[in-house]
């Protein structure tokens, strides 16, 4: 059995989900010398500069040596780490922990490009746009290169369904990988039947990781559903989208609303007569029902407004 050596390089405890570098036991890579960490290593809880960073370590200038060593040691590649860690404060500062095992076999593609080795790139990047996000990714077709260096461009890439993804030789030279991401998300799903008009509550969903791949409609965060209310009937199991729900105004016109004057030592409320519908945050009229008299407020809650 192979030991796996945890490398944690402590700048501060941090009590939020810590970014991880992982190295598999076992890779394939593609068939070219220059070998970074972002060929071998899968990348979790982590953002765009560690993306960078794992470009920027080069763990043999020539690969080729491999095909008869057929392994990395551990202690080798962190000290590749660890030189350009050193100089990147921006890396240093996430605090990454790296799992690595102490031997890393490594094997060559058959084919010029690993579909394995890209597949790994892919969810990298996938992962720094949704972290919660699940992600399967399929590659279909390589091309085959026409020179050892190249490089894969993710800046256009899609986050979901079929994809081209360019395969840049140079400046000019362009080819393409396609293939197919499927993605689940958190949703949440009706636990009762939810009538149209009817307020929802936490209690009426439950979350559940639905395939979204070809959703139409944004995901809902669970914290935005309370109070919203059913645009339409939703039936038992139905995963609900943004445009199931609309916002409930916290102000109805017409309806009488608590209007408060005043600062933290001192305040005063009064009744009075909403003239707009308004939400949290909205700026409103409100109307004095005795003097007849019109101001402004700003809805603080439901049925409360801050008069200005």
């Amino acid at each position: 059995m192979k030991k796996l050596v945890f490398a944690f390089l402590m700048i501060a405890s941090t009590t939020w989900a810590r970014p991880e570098i992982e190295i598999p036991a076992q890779v394939e890579i593609s068939q070219r010398p220059l070998l970074r960490l972002s060929d071998v290593a899968r990348l979790t809880q982590g953002n765009a500069n560690l993306l960078a960073f794992m470009d920027d370590v080069v763990l043999r200038e020539d690969a080729r040596d491999l095909v008869l060593a057929s392994h990395m040691n551990a202690q080798e590649i962190l000290t590749k780490v660890r030189s350009i860690m050193k100089n990147r404060d921006d890396v240093r500062l996430l605090n990454p922990s790296f799992k690595i095992p102490s031997q890393v076999k490594v094997s060559f593609s058959k084919e010029a490009i690993s579909h394995e080795e890209v597949n790994r790139k892919i969810l990298n990047h996938l992962n720094v746009t949704c972290p919660s996000c699940e992600y399967r990714v399929s590659v279909t077709k390589t091309p085959v290169p026409s020179q050892k260096e190249w490089d894969l461009d993710f800046s256009q890439m899609s986050t979901k369904g079929g994809f081209l993804l360019p395969l840049r030789e140079g400046s000019d030279q362009i080819k393409w990988i396609s293939g197919t991401i499927r993605v689940s998300q958190l949703t949440p799903v009706a636990t009762r039947l939810i009538l149209q008009g009817e307020r929802v509550q936490s209690g009426d969903v439950r979350m559940v990781m639905t395939d979204v791949t070809y959703a139409k409609d944004s995901v809902v965060r669970a914290e935005d559903i309370q109070g919203q209310v059913a645009a339409r009937s939703l039936a038992v199991g139905t995963p609900i989208w943004t445009s199931d729900l609309k916002r409930e105004p916290a102000a109805k016109k017409g309806q009488i609303v608590k209007a408060m004057l005043g600062d933290e030592t001192f305040e005063i409320s009064v009744n009075m007569q909403a003239e707009d519908n308004g939400f949290i945050g909205d700026l409103i009229k409100v109307k004095n029902i005795e003097t007849q008299k019109v101001m402004s407020g700003l809805v603080v809650e439901k049925g409360v407004v801050k008069l200005q």
